[in-house]
């Protein structure tokens, strides 16, 4: 991960620019020659939903070394298939991955800081190979490492046929799900890893489609899964959105400690925890929620000097997520434009709508685009150069009332069963900088002195102890708080 962070207010937005309509934008399935051991242990997206699209990005992330592989996924009519930026994922991953921060100190001897914020810890984490009988090639291409086409059918198995004839094997638990795609009337995209292009983690790619559609299959996603798959969701929309069908998940933040020894907190192993026991986890944790934060600064109490973007290899720290992107994908060599960010900063209460100046599935940048609406912000304005990630998730939006929203799930293979339909949930923010309450190993901060901190006043008596002790003494209370949070859930859906 490349970013890292230094370390507002959410105002309840209106919900109308998400329509009631559950057409799917679906998450995508690996298949793998059956001559290699390829297994898909988690997957990243980001959902963008405005009034005239939605855009899904995802990048998939697996153990194992192949050579080839074939990704595939459901889309309704309409859609298209581009590449994405590393850029886009690595800032959004790292912005709002929770950060946890020690209790602030003093020593009792002399009064003189001793500890201050004493650290922070993230705890985030051929012939026609595309053809076939019954099967229709509406599309064929190259994106990014990949080779892809867009086939359609209305023939059961068709597409079971497509996959074994190029040397992917589909287990028989997922024949079925392609085949309730196939009567749902769903085209697929595929794609196959050229050859020679080798990669140990998917190059991110986006799939657009008209209109608004808060809605991803998970059946899909099962296709070469493990036990469990590990699912990060960034929501990018009017409105916080929450899945609906799946318990919540929730770190109770009473218990989070940080061990002065280490410079570690426990916040890894409540959030496990807290996964498992939701309702046998089929659970999604919101550990990031704000509005507006895009493109303006953010605050936290456990930040006190304001919330800080750093790319590696610069030294200057920018104050919003959008600027980040941007210096992020200048680090990464993904864009050569150094003045986007200046222009991010101009959008921060821009009540306008961004508009799209080309054709439906163009990309911003192609001639045949033309102008937008009067009263729109131009979509290219948001570009930087080909790093166009940014942009094209605001077409349709306004910038000031867009929330970014992270969800997170390990969710067991039985849980993939169900789609994911997102609604608008609290529009509350939820922030993912956090001061732990509990303190261990105190007393290195001021040797013999007595640390004064704030948070847990007990821990200067207890002076010793370990935060795995600590930990797992604190994790029945941990369950409980869960499984009353789960009980909860269920009473309210029933």
């Amino acid at each position: 991960m490349r970013l890292r962070l230094l370390a507002f207010l959410a105002l309840a937005a209106p919900a109308a620019t998400l329509l009631p309509q559950r057409e799917a934008l679906a998450c995508g399935g690996c298949f793998a020659p059956a001559t290699e051991t390829t297994v898909v242990n988690a997957h990243r997206m980001v959902l963008s939903v405005s009034p005239v699209q939605s855009v899904l990005w995802d990048q998939i992330q697996y153990a194992g070394d192949p050579s080839e592989f074939a990704w595939v996924l459901p889309v309704k009519r309409g859609a298209t298939l581009q590449v994405g930026s590393d850029a886009w994922f690595e800032t959004l991953d790292a912005a709002t991955s929770v950060r946890i921060t020690a209790p602030s100190s003093t020593c009792a001897s002399n009064g003189a800081g001793c500890g201050g914020l004493a650290g922070s810890d993230s705890a985030s984490f051929g012939g026609d190979a595309f053809g076939g009988e019954q099967v229709t090639v509406l599309h064929r291409g190259t994106v990014g490492p990949y080779e892809t086409v867009t086939l359609a059918t209305d023939t059961p198995g068709a597409l079971n046929k497509w996959l074994d004839t190029n040397g992917f094997g589909v287990d028989a638990s997922t024949q079925p799900v392609i085949d309730a795609y196939v009567e749902e009337n769903f085209d697929f995209i595929a794609l196959k890893l050229q050859p020679g292009k080798d990669v140990k983690e998917m190059t991110p790619v986006r799939v657009v489609m008209p209109g608004a559609n808060p809605t991803l299959p998970l059946r899909m996603v099962a296709a070469g899964t493990g036990a469990n798959v590990a699912i990060t969701l960034f929501t990018i929309s009017e409105a916080r959105l929450a899945p609906e069908g799946f318990a919540a998940a929730a770190v109770p933040h009473d218990l989070l400690a940080w061990d002065f020894a280490s410079q570690e907190s426990n916040y890894g192993v409540l959030r496990e925890k807290a996964l498992s026991a939701a309702d046998g986890g089929r659970a999604f944790l919101t550990s990031y929620a704000q509005q507006g934060s895009l493109f303006s600064p953010v605050s936290s109490s456990a930040a006190p000097f304001g919330v800080q973007y750093t790319t590696s290899g610069t030294t200057a720290p920018v104050d919003t997520i959008a600027a980040a992107f941007a210096q992020q994908g200048l680090a990464n060599g993904e864009t050569e434009d150094t003045a986007c960010a200046v222009r991010f900063a101009q959008l921060a209460a821009e009540g306008r709508a961004v508009g799209n100046p080309c054709p439906a599935g163009v990309l911003l940048s192609d001639p045949s685009c033309g102008e937008v609406a009067s009263g729109q912000i131009d979509a290219r304005e948001l570009a930087c150069g080909p790093l166009d990630d940014l942009a094209v998730a605001m077409i349709g939006l306004h910038p000031k009332d867009v929330w970014l929203t992270r969800l997170e799930a390990n969710l067991p293979r039985a849980a993939l069963d169900t789609d994911l339909v997102l609604n608008p949930g609290p529009q509350e923010r939820v922030d993912n900088w956090l001061r732990a309450r509990v303190s261990v190993h105190a007393e290195v901060l001021c040797g013999a002195a007595l640390p004064v901190l704030d948070g847990d006043r007990a821990s200067r008596s207890r002076g010793q102890g370990t935060l795995v002790g600590m930990t797992l003494g604190a994790l029945a209370l941990a369950a409980a708080v869960v499984r009353r949070g789960a009980r909860r859930f269920a009473s309210r859906a029933a």
